[in-house]
């Protein structure tokens, strides 16, 4: 993950790219502001999580509110409520529950819905390993929980039948592939 912060703006990040999780004393003066792919999110007393992965800008409230660009399409996204945008796109959103936001934080990724290709990346931020899907996968669908425990190698043996793919491990790292 980059985030950037400034001392010179205490209640500002910019998220660059990867994820972040957010838990902000809210200040009517004086909001906390997150700026990620051109989109400004302002809390109002939040615990959020904010994902940035390609041209995808991905938000989840478990606590407060999340208002997504105040001075354009003014968003609010109370507890239990997520928005994904694609650079360009109409914003789409939907709901999580409170327990899975940022639950990375507790070596669980939780999905409900998300590209292969998207769980791979997930797995590379959080394991330190390079971890691809081929595109005979990458676009398939997965809902279910990822829990980071046992160590790497016992990870990617329980991930394949879980993910319902071979895993293969190369030089490079891992990689996500059509089962045989």
């Amino acid at each position: 993950s980059r985030l950037q912060t400034d001392p010179a703006r205490p209640r500002f990040a910019k998220l660059d790219a990867g994820e972040a999780a957010f838990v902000i004393v809210h200040d009517d003066r004086n909001p906390f502001v997150v700026e990620t792919g051109g989109a400004h999110l302002q809390d109002a007393g939040t615990a959020f999580n904010v994902r940035r992965l390609d041209r995808r800008t991905e938000v989840a409230v478990s606590e407060g509110l999340v208002i997504f660009n105040p001075a354009a399409e003014a968003m609010r996204l109370p507890p239990g409520r997520q928005l994904s945008v694609v650079d360009g796109r109409a914003p789409v959103v939907g709901s999580i529950a409170t327990d899975a936001v940022a639950a990375w934080r507790q070596g669980r990724l939780v999905y409900d819905g998300a590209r292969l290709s998207d769980v791979a990346a997930d797995l590379t931020r959080n394991t330190g390993q390079r971890v691809t899907a081929t595109p005979a996968v990458a676009d398939r669908p997965f809902t279910g929980v990822i829990t980071l425990d046992g160590g790497d190698q016992r990870l990617f043996e329980r991930i394949g039948p879980l993910l319902g793919v071979a895993v293969e491990h190369d030089q490079q790292g891992w990689m996500l592939t059509k089962n045989p």
